[in-house]
């Protein structure tokens, strides 16, 4: 027995060998893939189960659920080898491995699949990119994929394209910046272009909203329920946003959202902006092992940083186990 508490990684990339050995062949052998959407560290750990076991254990991280929708969009046929990897891979590790389904943006039988692992396989979420080969979480044609994600009660583990459109790669740049807009974005055409048509959508934003935190109030200024288009509405401060009665509208429409604690290495700051402004409730633990956590010292990093937030020892339980637990397991399947 162990007095720590349980932890839950809702952050967690894993890719089968079949995956990953195609995008080695793809990266001609090299250790990283640069092509025109994919950026992406072909670290051997990824498919290392075993490893990932002896990190988990080491850092204190019970379970993670598994997911990689950065390659979903290789196409259907990879996103079915992920589905049915990641399934042998949980089978193997019963409790210690989750399984989340991954479909591409661009496959028209999308909602075929998604129903197939749920009557066959056993997820706990459903894995999106944020964008995928210029369509965007908020085209029309998705709808009816998003509505089947309503109906199986599951929530959705959201990230960012390996490239986002239009980043460089110079100084790390699509990694350190793009990525973080690029959520940003997803977020803010999700919160006002899904969520309204789809209710009771729950969707984890990764590396703590992206910038979304931090441009919270840049982005009330422009909100305005009364105008769905938001086009040539005039900047509000919050206290004109209050007496419109737009405040309670902007919570509501960002209110599907959960956000991770990965993407800051471990700085303790940004994690205290995302209590204050989401409160403990909406976190939730990742750390983005084996890419920007490399080791069980740096996950076991990752956890002492919610150790050292300024909340109660119940909201720090929470934001490492318990509200992951109810997100993953509280559908109404």
């Amino acid at each position: 027995m162990t007095d720590r508490d349980p932890v839950i990684d809702l952050h967690h990339h894993f890719l089968p060998r079949a995956v990953f050995d195609h995008l080695k062949a793809e990266a001609g052998g090299k250790r990283r893939l640069n092509n025109e959407y994919i950026s992406i560290s072909l670290s051997e750990d990824l498919y290392d189960a075993a490893q990932h076991l002896r990190v988990m254990d080491e850092a204190g991280v019970d379970s993670a659920v598994l997911t990689y929708s950065g390659v979903s969009l290789l196409g259907p046929d990879v996103c079915r080898l992920l589905n049915d990897g990641f399934a042998e891979v949980r089978r193997a590790a019963p409790g210690r491995f989750l399984e989340a389904v991954h479909v591409s943006l661009h496959d028209t039988c999308a909602v075929a699949e998604l129903e197939r692992c749920v009557a066959d396989l056993d997820p706990v979420a459903i894995a999106l990119p944020t964008s995928e080969r210029g369509k965007y979480v908020d085209d029309p044609t998705l709808l009816r994929l998003w509505q089947c994600i309503a109906v199986t009660g599951l929530p959705v583990i959201l990230h960012p394209a390996l490239l986002p459109p239009g980043a460089s790669r110079d100084y790390a740049l699509e990694r350190s910046c793009a990525r973080p807009y690029e959520t940003t974005l997803a977020a803010v055409r999700i919160a006002y272009g899904v969520a309204p048509k789809v209710p009771g959508l729950r969707v984890v934003l990764p590396h703590l909203g992206g910038t979304s935190i931090f441009l919270r109030g840049r982005l009330g200024m422009f909100f305005d329920s009364r105008e769905p288009s938001f086009i040539g509405g005039f900047p509000k401060t919050v206290r004109e946003q209050e007496a419109l009665g737009l405040t309670d509208d902007f919570d509501s429409a960002w209110s599907c959202f959960y956000y991770d604690t990965a993407g800051s290495g471990g700085w303790g700051p940004a994690a205290k902006m995302a209590l204050e402004v989401v409160g403990p409730s909406r976190l939730v633990f990742g750390s983005d092992y084996p890419l920007e956590v490399r080791a069980s010292h740096a996950m076991r990093e990752m956890i002492e940083m919610i150790d050292s937030l300024p909340t109660s020892a119940e909201n720090k339980a929470a934001i490492k186990y318990g509200n992951g637990r109810r997100l993953l397991f509280s559908s109404f399947r």
